[in-house]
């Protein structure tokens, strides 16, 4: 029986994408590169803002020239992360139906971790204590250790807990931490993306979720 909870953040339970593309055109455009296109940004995100930095600046660049465009990204994203940012359609509703089923959740995120405290506390009611992101302590996903540190946060086992997310990431993710995994479509992956991994649970909307715990034994 499931009785635990693990959220990705961006493109699971959050829409996170309007933000993160213009944070970086701005930071981009400041530092003299060329744009982005939305379909590009999407293909990036995935692994942390550092990473996502990285795969946006052209290549070949100094170290000095990252840390420039990289600073010029934070501060831009840290002031403008919620003008377009929301969770999805149905995430709020699903979120009070595990409550009330005493199910507890948690997120883990490659986003960093002040963002994603931050975001967790403003924008989900209560429903997510325990919100955790990349830090020194805390390697990138697809490293387990940002979810057996919320497992050991919420009091959960591993075999009462599953993983949700919507990228490749979040899959070696949960397949890392030993937990079932539970893929959604409606993020920055393509449903045929979850179906060539070999993803067992696909929910394409989040009240879906709901009926797929039931199943997982």
């Amino acid at each position: 029986m499931i009785k635990n909870v693990v959220f990705d953040m961006d493109g699971t339970i959050l829409n996170t994408i309007d933000d993160l593309y213009c944070s970086v055109n701005y930071a981009l455009k400041q530092c003299g590169y060329p744009l982005r296109s939305m379909e590009e940004v999407l293909s990036f995100v995935g692994n942390g803002v550092k990473v996502l930095i990285d795969r946006a600046m052209p290549k070949g660049y100094t170290k000095e020239e990252y840390d420039k465009c990289f600073s010029i990204f934070i501060e831009y994203y840290n002031l403008h992360k919620n003008d377009n940012t929301a969770p999805y359609d149905g995430i709020l509703e699903l979120m009070q139906e595990l409550q009330q089923k005493n199910i507890k959740m948690s997120v883990v995120s490659n986003k960093f971790d002040a963002g994603v405290k931050e975001l967790a506390k403003n924008l989900f009611n209560g429903y997510l204590p325990v919100a955790i992101g990349e830090s020194e302590t805390v390697m990138p996903k697809p490293n387990p250790s940002g979810v057996w540190y919320a497992l050991e946060l919420m009091g959960a086992k591993k075999e009462e807990s599953v993983y949700i997310g919507d990228s490749e990431v979040d899959f070696e993710t949960a397949k890392n931490s030993g937990l079932t995994f539970i893929a959604v479509t409606w993020g920055f992956r393509p449903r045929s993306l979850h179906e060539k991994l070999g993803a067992k649970y696909i929910a394409d909307k989040p009240i879906e979720i709901l009926d797929i715990l039931e199943k997982i034994e």
